[in-house]
């Protein structure tokens, strides 16, 4: 090895990538606030953690709650994510149907984060796995497992 040779670093998908928009991590939620939100809508953004805009980014499943587990969610969930549903929930809960505009600075801060906590791991709907052969990134379904 030469003296004084260090290897590059590799670059980190999220660094590698331009950052997500809301209408690609959730792409539901982006077209019902752009049309508008009805009572249903409402009612799931204040009450159902698993359908409400942070549930969407992930992937429907409850994983972000710790499957509604408390000692789990930072073991496979996330607390600031939790934190964010909450206060999207508070925010709908508090304006109605006219929560839109209220919502727009807590969904820009949530996206933040998901660019930088969580968007290696999950992209549409699908896990972002590297091949460490090939050092493609592969997406698998939500579903399937994916080793580091």
């Amino acid at each position: 090895m030469m003296q004084g040779y260090k290897p590059e670093k590799e670059k980190s998908l999220s660094s590698a990538q331009p950052p997500l928009s809301f209408e690609q991590v959730c792409p539901r939620w982006a077209r019902k606030l752009r049309i508008g939100l009805d009572e249903q809508d409402v009612r799931t953004l204040a009450f159902d953690s698993k359908y409400c805009i942070v549930g969407e980014a992930w992937g429907y499943n409850g994983r972000h709650a710790g499957y509604y587990i408390a000692p789990l969610i930072p073991l496979i969930g996330c607390w600031k994510c939790v934190k964010f549903g909450r206060e999207m929930g508070k925010i709908a809960k508090l304006h109605g149907q006219s929560c839109t505009s209220d919502l727009h600075p807590v969904i820009n801060h949530f996206i933040e984060h998901w660019n930088k906590r969580h968007r290696d791991t999950t992209t549409k709907g699908h896990i972002l796995c590297r091949d460490i052969t090939t050092k493609n990134t592969l997406h698998i379904s939500v579903r399937r497992k994916c080793l580091p």
